[in-house]
């Protein structure tokens, strides 16, 4: 665990919205594929989106859907470089001055402009970063998979509710399932059925690339590593990153619900939608 002398900080970052002042923490995914993903993050005084692969302008639509504005983000939080989830990160960044984070190897291969017209933040494994005067805490955590320097993102309030999403897994490493663990919500890839993959319309190599060790996860992967990931404290799970090529809404839930039941984990489940936004999930 790295000390608090090794976080990042943003104290400055302290949003004042017209919410109800009983309002939990809560994650709309609002859109989740090869299409575009992006989903928002908010706790009582603090809203995030964990990726930008929608267009701004659909960004601030879907939010519309779920009551919040673009002027309500306080950050964004880019996994890593790929178009369907960081199509819109230079946009936020110079277009609305919205501070983005990303690690150096993402932010690299995006190629932002200059500190003058971009605020881009660096974050690396291991860290954390702090918003809002603690109201918001993001952990952060190298993923296994072929961008330059991708992670996943764990997202904590100040009475520790955590919200821990993560896709584009090659596998599930120690330190993934470490930090997805017993998270109150739960996001989890299950990209493709293997059969379906195999006999699809992709080509070999492009089959070879999701089936690697830097690829993406399958349903009967992801549905095995929730008897390690989901715990007491778990209220959801939500199926994300379902390919409309290789897989279908009702495999990944049929897994992921036999997955649960053999756990006898009374939580509940959802499967993200590519586009329109999930109903808000409570931490």
């Amino acid at each position: 665990m790295p000390t608090a002398a090794s976080d990042f900080s943003s104290a400055s970052l302290l949003h004042t919205f017209p919410w109800d002042a009983g309002w939990v923490t809560a994650v709309s995914f609002l859109g989740s594929g090869s299409s575009g993903n992006c989903a928002v993050v908010k706790t009582e005084k603090t809203a995030v989106l964990l990726d930008a692969g929608l267009s701004v302008r659909e960004t601030g639509r879907r939010l519309a859907a779920r009551g919040l504005a673009l002027s309500d983000i306080a950050a964004v939080f880019v996994t890593h470089e790929h178009s369907d989830h960081a199509r819109a990160a230079c946009d936020f960044a110079v277009r609305l001055g919205i501070p983005v984070y990303a690690t150096h190897g993402t932010a690299r291969c995006l190629e932002f402009p200059g500190p003058l017209f971009a605020d881009v933040r660096p974050v690396a494994d291991g860290r954390r970063v702090v918003l809002g005067g603690g109201d918001l805490e993001v952990q952060i955590t190298a993923t296994p998979h072929d961008g330059a320097e991708s992670v996943c993102y764990v997202f904590q309030d100040g009475a520790g509710r955590r919200v821990g999403a993560a896709t584009d897994l090659g596998h599930l490493s120690p330190r993934v399932l470490d930090a997805l663990t017993d998270c109150e919500v739960l996001g989890l890839e299950a990209n493709y059925d293997v059969d379906l993959l195999r006999a699809g319309p992709y080509p070999f190599s492009l089959k070879q690339r999701i089936l690697s060790y830097l690829g993406h996860l399958s349903n009967e992967a992801a549905a095995a590593a929730l008897a390690r990931l989901v715990g007491a404290r778990t209220r959801a799970v939500v199926a994300l990153h379902v390919s409309r090529h290789n897989n279908t809404a009702t495999l990944a839930e049929r897994a992921f619900e036999r997955a649960l039941g053999e756990l006898g984990a009374r939580v509940t489940l959802d499967v993200a939608k590519p586009f329109a936004p999930t109903e808000w999930v409570t931490a």
